[in-house]
């Protein structure tokens, strides 16, 4: 008993001892602080905003406006972000993002409360993260060194950027019952200064502000051409690597899935599950990002011993099955001769699925990021995850918007159906004609 006492001992301290010597890097524990505070902000606000327009709205088309304002700017500024952090500093990227964030946030105090306002103010939001996205990964070799060191900080980066979304998004209701409207935006603010603090400390780049305003002692015909020239460069670049162009699909698939969960989410917490909207968070999203960060988990202890491509075919399968499975529980739930079922097991078991939707889109996810950062070059990887974020918000824009009208017309929970059985039967598609990340 006690050698197995020992061995489970050795066992953690294995995990534990990587993610401690990382934790040694001062850099790298101002960069983290800055990603969790302001991920925390921004999820917060985004799910805060949401709940708020579906009380004064009713309607999901409202809320697939909030999220179509927070997408556009990728569609339009996620290549172009990636184009232009690449040549400045990214500390001084960081550090002006997180405050005029904060800035923003603080003109939903003063400004009168309409739903154009809103979108006003996520969007311009939205704008600014854009240059956050590629500034903020893309560092972390350097603070931590291409060492064994990198993989375990990778690890804790996404852990902690989803575990600060589940969050985000867990306590919005909560905030919102508790401290009111004003109250939580407060909050956001003083969590964007933190961020804004912390990335301060970041060691200086040689790149200066000063050296990228040159750009404009040229023609503007001679701008053009180049920051075109460059993005072809990195389209260039993503083709002729066919596991970086499969690993972005996969990655802009994941997180469009999880948005369209977050537009749809009121409506389905007040239509279906019958609950209040303030609950939202805690019965849909929240669990879905929690088991997020269980299949992260599991996978970083036992999952990376499967090949990626294993885990993907589980992950695009459990994906849609998951989600169909959950349109169906609640309709037949719904039906007058099932209706004697207690509401807590309903929403148990819809709690459940939300959970094992989330270990399935991890699947997908975490193999996905480790082939991004694996398969490009450290001057293009701010590129590649500018071009992720473009994917996202083009890619997006039209779902986000057909979910939430369609769901006003023919119900939440047949959007859903439809999605599972989108994601379920690209699955089988690309089963079929082999079409996944090959191993190495």
């Amino acid at each position: 008993m006690e050698k197995l006492a020992k061995m489970r001992l050795m066992e953690v301290k294995k995990h534990v001892e990587p993610i401690v010597a990382v934790l040694h890097h001062k850099a790298f524990v101002r960069l983290w602080i800055g990603q969790v505070t302001s991920q925390l902000a921004m999820n917060t606000m985004l799910f805060l905003l949401s709940l708020l327009l579906y009380q004064k709205t009713h309607s999901n088309a409202a809320v697939s406006g909030l999220f179509l304002a927070y997408g556009i700017p990728s569609l339009f500024f996620g290549m172009a972000a990636g184009v232009i952090v690449d040549r400045l500093d990214r500390r001084l990227v960081l550090i002006a993002s997180h405050f005029s964030r904060a800035i923003l946030t603080f003109f939903l105090l003063l400004m009168p409360d309409t739903v154009w306002f809103t979108y006003v103010i996520m969007f311009s939001h939205a704008l600014i993260t854009q240059m956050t996205v590629p500034a903020e990964a893309p560092l972390i070799p350097k603070l931590v060194g291409n060492s064994t060191l990198l993989v375990p900080a990778i690890s804790l980066f996404t852990f902690t950027f989803y575990s600060s979304m589940a969050i985000g998004v867990i306590v919005a209701g909560p905030l919102l019952r508790v401290v009111g409207e004003h109250g939580a935006q407060l909050i956001i603010i003083l969590l964007f200064c933190i961020a804004t603090l912390s990335v301060y400390g970041l060691p200086r780049s040689s790149a200066k502000v000063s050296v990228f305003l040159r750009i404009f002692e040229y023609s503007p015909r001679y701008i053009i051409r180049r920051f075109i020239g460059d993005l072809i460069s990195g389209f260039r670049y993503v083709s002729r690597i066919p596991n970086l162009m499969q690993a972005l699909a996969l990655l802009t698939s994941t997180q469009i899935t999880l948005i369209l969960l977050g537009t749809l989410g009121p409506g389905f917490a007040d239509t279906l599950l019958r609950v209040d909207v303030r609950d939202a968070s805690i019965f849909i999203v929240g669990p879905a990002i929690f088991g997020i960060l269980v299949g992260v988990m599991w996978i970083g202890k036992v999952g990376y011993t499967f090949s990626p491509n294993r885990l993907i075919q589980v992950g695009m399968f459990g994906t849609g099955s998951i989600l169909m499975l959950t349109s169906l529980l609640l309709a037949i739930t719904n039906v007058f001769w099932f209706q004697s079922i207690p509401r807590g097991v309903v929403i148990s078991l819809s709690f459940l699925l939300f959970f094992l939707f989330g270990v399935a889109n991890s699947f997908l996810d975490v193999p996905a990021n480790g082939i991004l950062q694996k398969e490009s070059d450290g001057d293009m990887r701010g590129r590649v995850y500018g071009m992720l974020s473009a994917l996202v918000g083009g890619a997006g824009l039209v779902p986000i918007l057909v979910s939430g009208v369609l769901a006003d017309f023919i119900g939440v929970g047949k959007v859903i159906f439809l999605v599972g059985l989108l994601i379920f039967s690209y699955s089988v598609y690309r089963l079929r004609y082999n079409g996944f990340i090959t191993d190495h």
